[in-house]
């Protein structure tokens, strides 16, 4: 059903991070504005028109001018989001850092600032990925991929789109939920509930034991999902399995924003409260 449950527990803890590491410092989020970073001016789109803003973007390889290479063994942990407000997110491995950004023309300038101090397991590319950000001095496209030019001509970092921009058309695994007591549960042992958001404004899966569906409305990054209906089927194994169909139905209603990073969607309220952590089904 779903592709990093190490990610997701990454994403769900401390904002949604870190079965490996714990962090000291509250991280900022993918597609949200760091906090406490400093002032960037507005970026402005490439020379051929194409901005850098857009999805979040996952480092698959440095490729340097030497013939050397630096590949990370799971792409997925290794993240970065420039906003449109010039502010940039970066996950590298088990930590956060916030910073901003300046883009003119094909220029691109990245400044890094606070960042969550956590201590990444042996093997960990997140220093250098910092590193590496730190020196870019250019950017193109290739295909769907981003190309970060390091200073110098000394190499290349290579990114390509982590997850869909939007929702219409993707399928998600449910790994947790709000449970309505200010509790975000895993799943029970044995449970499935799927999540897909159709391209005709409908929202449809099943809640571990019945199916539902209805309306739901996506724009940037504010949703609303709901009225939702269901079949009216018993399921008596695992206990408690219905009480949790509820529960989780009552918590994707609430939804009133979500973010995609990496393979994984969050969804939230209105006051920030984290309902639905989902990860993408490929």
């Amino acid at each position: 059903m779903t592709r990093s449950k190490l990610f997701v527990t990454l994403l769900i803890v401390g904002g949604l991070f870190m079965t490996a590491c714990q962090s000291t410092a509250t991280p900022p989020t993918l597609a949200s504005q760091p906090t406490q970073a400093p002032h960037a001016s507005q970026p402005a789109p490439s020379e051929t028109g194409q901005p850098v803003t857009g999805p979040v973007w996952k480092w698959t390889t440095t490729q340097m001018n030497d013939g050397s290479r630096l590949t990370p063994s799971d792409p997925n942990q290794y993240l970065i989001e420039f906003l449109a407000n010039g502010h940039v997110a970066v996950q590298a491995d088990c930590n956060r850092v916030a910073g901003t950004y300046t883009a003119n023309g094909e220029q691109l300038t990245i400044t890094l600032g606070p960042s969550t101090l956590a201590a990444c397991p042996p093997g960990s590319l997140g220093d250098e990925f910092v590193k590496q950000l730190v020196n870019i001095r250019s950017y193109l496209f290739k295909g769907e991929n981003l190309i970060l030019e390091i200073k110098m001509d000394s190499g290349s970092m290579i990114f390509a789109p982590s997850a869909p921009a939007g929702l219409p058309g993707t399928s998600w695994g449910v790994i947790s939920y709000n449970n309505g007591r200010e509790a975000v549960v895993s799943l029970l042992t044995g449970t499935d509930i799927s999540l897909i958001f159709g391209t005709d404004g409908q929202v449809s899966g099943n809640a571990g034991c019945n199916t539902y569906s209805g309306g739901y409305q996506a724009g940037g990054k504010a949703l609303k999902v709901g009225p939702l209906a269901r079949t009216r089927m018993f399921c008596d194994t695992p206990a408690g399995v219905m009480e949790q169909e509820q529960q989780y139905l009552a918590a994707l209603q609430n939804a009133a924003a979500f973010e995609i990073a990496g393979d994984t969607l969050t969804i939230r309220d209105a006051s920030g409260a984290m309902q639905v952590v989902a990860a993408a089904v490929h």
